[in-house]
């Protein structure tokens, strides 16, 4: 008898355990129309901003190049400006201009016919 006591117990053991059934809350994993239309928003606002982010650097990177050259045409042109103000004060000095005369146009210096004009400020 005690075993059929034993049984009886684990039949309704088992039966109460069948009877439990773990009931979870399934949630449908669908996504709604409007949060695909959210997210595709957010991700074209994204793109957008990544695409104005590098076209502003791509626009400063090329007026950086410009501004170098141009530097570099400045420091060139003024190299050329001094040297060439070098070549006046050279070819202006009055010593040079009294050996040309003398030497390659045969002019003499006669201090009789030298006549001195005052300038204007210049």
């Amino acid at each position: 008898m005690d075993n059929l006591a034993r049984k009886m117990q684990k039949q309704q053991q088992t039966e109460r355990t069948v009877h439990k059934e773990i009931r979870t809350h399934h949630v449908p994993g669908k996504v709604t129309k409007g949060e695909k239309v959210i997210v595709m928003a957010m991700l074209a606002a994204f793109v957008a901003a990544c695409v104005i982010l590098i076209s502003n650097y791509a626009g400063i990177y090329v007026q950086q190049q410009e501004i170098a050259g141009l530097n570099q045409s400045i420091s060139e042109q003024t190299e050329t400006n001094q040297s060439l103000e070098q070549e006046i004060a050279e070819l202006s000095a009055p010593e040079r201009i009294m050996h040309y005369a003398k030497d390659e146009l045969g002019m003499e210096l006669n201090d009789k016919q030298v006549k001195v004009i005052q300038g204007s400020g210049s």
